[in-house]
């Protein structure tokens, strides 16, 4: 954009652009292939058949687990990077933590869309799906906003950053009993929300800050 160009963008600011481009267009193929549903053949009800939707369930389960946690501590990451605004944010490491999100999304679009349609209820599916569809739009949400000259207000990441968190819990709840919420995914959610409350608070004290000089000034 415009205002990007007049900020004089340096070496790694244009750098981290290229790769937030990288990242919407992984997360716009995402939602592409989220709009789609998994068919699968029908399954018959002999053990052979019981076990095979068994272990895909278990396998696919376990994949999305550790792809919504990597994506959380991503999304932890960027929030955290870029706290201290522009000149004190260190671009190669958001754009490794962007190039996380970017890495994971594609396959984890086909691996919930395989969980929705391995579910024995169809709503557990469309339920699946949709908290896929929100979280994919929270990701491109959180990376407009991470771009380096961005007119977008820090709380629009931050917003964007706290739905990342709720959607990805939909889907564990959906495909997992509460009591056994996959223990490293159950952290990197945990480290995900302090982020998004650190940063809220920075947002509020900076806030105040900027009214106690109004009014000093006054």
């Amino acid at each position: 954009g415009q205002n990007v160009e007049s900020h004089g963008v340096g070496q790694a600011q244009r750098a981290l652009l290229g790769t937030i481009d990288g990242g919407l267009g992984a997360v716009g193929d995402a939602q592409n292939e989220l709009e789609k549903k998994t068919e699968l053949p029908t399954l018959g009800e002999d053990p052979a058949s019981l076990k095979w939707r068994e272990d895909q369930k278990d396998m696919s389960k376990q994949k999305v687990g550790s792809q919504l946690s990597a994506m959380n501590a991503a999304t932890a990451q960027v929030v955290t990077l870029t706290s201290n605004g522009p000149d004190e944010t260190d671009y190669t490491a958001v754009g490794s933590a962007v190039q996380t999100i970017s890495s994971n999304i594609g396959e984890f679009s086909k691996d919930v869309k395989m969980l929705a349609a391995l579910q024995d209820q169809d709503n557990d599916g469309d339920k699946l799906l949709d908290a896929a569809r929100r979280l994919a739009n929270a990701f491109s949400d959180l990376l407009n906003a991470a771009q380096p000259g961005s007119q977008e207000p820090r709380q629009s990441m931050l917003t964007a950053a706290s739905k990342i968190g709720e959607a990805g819990q939909d889907i564990m709840r959906t495909v997992d009993d509460q009591d056994e919420l996959d223990r490293n995914y159950q952290d990197m959610l945990l480290a995900l929300a302090k982020a998004v409350a650190n940063a809220t608070a920075a947002l509020v004290l900076k806030a105040k800050g900027v009214a106690g000089q109004c009014d000093d000034q006054a």
